[in-house]
C-alpha cells in the first residue's frame, strides 16, 4: 500500500496487527490503523460511521483519501485508513461494559439510513449445497435437522420493536481502554435496523447469559427471534467457514456447538422475554 500517495500520509513504521474474518491489520507509526480486505472483498458502510459517531456512539471514522475517498486500492486489495485507537480486545471478563455499550447502542435513535434485517440469510441456504463438504459431511443430518428448524422458526416470526443493530457484537469488534471502558466499536459492515435480539444473543457466547442480560437491562425480548439469531449465527459461521474452507476449528466452535447448545440457551433467555 502507498499511504503517501493515497492519504498523504509519510510514515517511517509499519506493524502488523491482529485483523478479523477478511481482513488484515497493520499500525502506522502508533497513528494510524489500517485495514486491508482480502482480495476479493469490499468495505461496506464506510460513510455509516461518521453518522454513528455523531449519534454519540464509540465509533472510529475513516481517514479521506487525498482524492476524498473512504478506501483505496493496493493492487487487487481495498483498504482504508483510520485513527488508531490504544486498547485492547474485549473478552467476557469484560461482559459488563459490553452489555452497557450494546444498550448504548440500541437506545441510539434511528437517524441512520440502514437496511432492514434481512432473515433469508443465503448465506445459510448455502449449505444445503456443502452438506458433502468434508468438514461437515459426518455430521450432515445435523446441518439439516438445524435447517429444517431454522426455517421453522423464520416462518412463525412476528413484528417487534426495531434499534439500530450492530449483527457482529463479539470481543474482537469491541476495543477496551485503558480505563476499561468501551473505547471503540468495531466493524459496522453488517449493521441493520432490526430486533435487539439480533445482538442479544451473543450473551450465550460468553455463558454469562443471565449477568449480560440484567447489565443489559433486558425484560422483554422476543423468544421467537431469540431462537431465530442463535440458529442463525451457528448456521452462518458454519456456512462461512465451509465454503471458504477456512478455520476447520470454527466450524465446531462457532458452528456445532452453537447449534447444539441452542435449548439450554433459550431456557436461560426465557426469565427475560415477555
Amino acid at each position: 500500500m502507498d499511504l503517501e500517495r493515497d492519504y498523504g500520509l509519510s510514515v517511517s513504521s509499519l506493524e502488523p496487527h491482529p485483523g478479523g474474518f477478511a481482513t488484515d491489520g497493520w499500525v502506522a507509526d502508533g497513528t494510524w490503523f489500517v485495514k486491508v480486505w482480502k482480495e476479493g472483498e469490499q468495505p461496506i458502510g464506510l460513510e455509516l460511521l461518521a453518522e454513528l459517531h455523531a449519534l454519540g456512539l464509540p465509533v472510529v471514522e475513516p481517514l479521506r483519501t487525498i482524492q476524498g475517498d473512504l478506501s483505496a486500492m493496493d493492487g487487487d486489495r481495498a483498504y482504508a485508513v483510520f485513527p488508531y485507537i490504544q486498547g485492547r480486545t474485549a473478552t467476557w471478563d469484560d461482559w459488563k461494559v459490553a452489555a452497557r455499550a450494546l444498550r448504548q447502542v440500541h437506545d441510539a435513535p434511528l437517524q441512520v439510513m440502514l437496511p432492514h434485517a434481512d432473515t433469508s440469510e443465503p448465506h445459510i441456504r448455502a449449505l444445503e449445497d456443502q452438506l458433502q463438504h468434508p468438514w461437515i459431511v459426518d455430521r450432515a443430518d445435523v446441518v439439516s435437522s438445524a435447517l429444517a428448524r431454522f426455517d421453522e422458526v423464520r416462518s412463525r416470526l412476528g413484528p417487534v420493536r426495531d434499534v439500530l443493530c450492530h449483527t457482529d457484537f463479539h470481543g474482537l469488534n469491541v476495543l477496551i481502554g485503558d480505563d476499561g471502558e468501551v473505547a471503540a466499536i468495531l466493524d459496522w459492515e453488517n449493521a441493520v435496523i432490526g430486533p435487539r435480539e439480533y445482538d442479544v444473543w451473543v450473551a450465550a457466547d460468553g455463558r454469562r447469559i443471565p449477568e449480560f442480560l440484567d447489565e443489559y437491562g433486558a425484560d422483554d425480548l422476543d423468544l421467537d427471534h431469540l431462537e431465530f439469531a442463535l440458529l442463525a449465527r451457528g448456521l452462518r459461521d458454519l456456512s462461512a467457514r465451509v465454503s471458504r474452507n477456512v478455520d476447520r476449528p470454527g466450524v465446531d466452535t462457532w458452528g456445532f456447538e452453537r447449534i447444539a447448545r441452542v435449548d439450554s440457551d433459550l431456557e436461560e433467555f426465557r426469565p427475560y422475554c415477555a
